[in-house]
């Protein structure tokens, strides 16, 4: 599904109006080599960096000057600064102002980097015109930060560790604006703070959109807020439950998170028509090769309706990463596999081709007929789907919500 990354629409609103912004989705357009440029600025996960550091090899060539943005850069400030003009790291609304002046004088710097994290209340208004028309959905946003702080994660380590929010007038007046489509939080945990998602909700309900968003498994015991979030149009849900083993959760630092309460929380979420779309992570210390049939019974017993299935790997900044570099365990070297599709440190009970046979298997199970007729059968019962030629449930609609999800959940990798 097509739906313009929100840093580049924020970017081009933070420009002024006498420079010419030309957004491109490599997924949907061709790169226009050949136009002429002041500034060719790429944002960069670490899995697609090569492609990056290739698109910006080009521009060079042509005397065009490249920068770098995004987690890639960010993390890995020495492996991207040679391959470019400029790095601008961490969030750069604070410091875009600075780029275009040094640009307009000739003296682009090589490195940009705020010194501190920007108040949400400075996120300029982004016009409808600055997504592509193509799009399907918008993403938007009202929160940043995290104050949980996951080892294998590193969003507290860019976006800071307590929750700022938007002000909600403010994601009230986007909506608005961008009225007419369906939406995705790109909050990395739209309910965090109950109170400001309970104010968020109440006044998105008159608006009738219809939404989809990313909170944390806990949160479906406020019955209240998850209430509000499907009287606000909230459809699906994406959350990490990454294990069910508490060991595990233990071992990186999520404690928070119990696993003997999971099912309770998914039930709580179903019960007020909301849809969970879990992501499961493997090669955990406590993962042996069973984990695969455990995780998919749950997830059918549960009727887990959509999963994103993943190998555990390490990503600069995190204290995992630390660890298994301290540990001598990480040998894989080709940075595309860094997307949890591969093996890519050798893991304590399992083997790498375990690993990956095991996560293929589960693909391949999870998202056949029969698993998807049993996880949507009884949930359909109630607002029964068009059926296929198979008589199995068409689930385009019921899956809208949650694809917006996956496109958000594979961009934080």
């Amino acid at each position: 599904m097509n739906a313009t990354p929100l840093a580049l629409p924020i970017l081009k609103a933070l420009t002024p109006e006498d420079i010419e912004v030309k957004i491109i989705d490599e997924n949907h357009s061709c790169i226009p080599y050949d136009e002429h440029w002041d500034l060719v600025g790429i944002t960069v996960m670490l899995h697609v960096s090569p492609s990056a550091i290739a698109i910006a090899k080009v521009f060079r060539s042509r005397g065009i000057k490249v920068a770098f943005g995004g987690f890639f850069p960010t993390l890995n400030y020495d492996d991207a600064r040679r391959h470019v003009d400029s790095v601008i790291a961490g969030e750069a609304e604070h410091v875009w102002n600075d780029v275009i002046s040094d640009l307009r004088r000739n003296q682009l710097q090589p490195h940009y980097k705020a010194k501190q994290l920007i108040d949400l209340k400075d996120i300029p208004f982004i016009k409808k015109e600055f997504f592509s028309g193509k799009d399907e959905f918008y993403h938007i946003e009202t929160t940043r930060g995290c104050p949980y702080n996951c080892d294998f994660c590193s969003v507290t380590n860019s976006y800071g560790a307590k929750f700022r929010h938007r002000p909600i007038d403010h994601v009230m007046r986007q909506l608005e604006e961008l009225k007419g489509k369906a939406f995705f939080f790109v909050d990395d945990n739209i309910t965090g703070d109950p109170s400001y998602a309970r104010n968020l909700f109440r006044e998105m309900i008159p608006l009738k959109i219809k939404w989809s968003g990313q909170f944390s498994l806990n949160h479906a015991a406020n019955r209240e807020v998850m209430r509000l979030a499907a009287e606000s149009g909230c459809q699906f849900l994406f959350t990490g439950i990454e294990s069910l083993s508490q060991d595990n959760l233990q071992a990186v630092d999520k404690k928070w998170a119990k696993s003997e309460k999971f099912a309770e929380w998914i039930r709580m979420t179903h019960d007020a028509g909301i849809g969970i779309y879990g992501s499961f992570m493997f090669g955990f210390e406590g993962d042996d090769k069973d984990v695969f049939q455990r995780t998919l019974d749950f997830c059918e017993d549960n009727e887990i309706e959509l999963a994103l299935f993943s190998a555990l790997f390490p990503i600069h900044g995190s204290h995992f990463y630390q660890q298994l570099q301290a540990d001598g365990r990480i040998f894989e070297t080709d940075v595309t596999k860094f997307n949890g599709q591969y093996s890519t440190f050798h893991p304590k009970n399992v083997t790498s081709e375990e690993l990956e046979n095991g996560l293929r298997w589960l693909w391949k199970t999870y998202y056949s007929k029969t698993s998807i007729k049993k996880r949507l059968s009884r949930r359909m019962l109630h607002q029964p789907p068009e059926q296929d030629e198979n008589g199995f449930p068409n689930t385009t609609a019921v899956l809208l919500g949650l694809n917006m999800a996956f496109k958000v959940a594979v961009e934080d990798f």
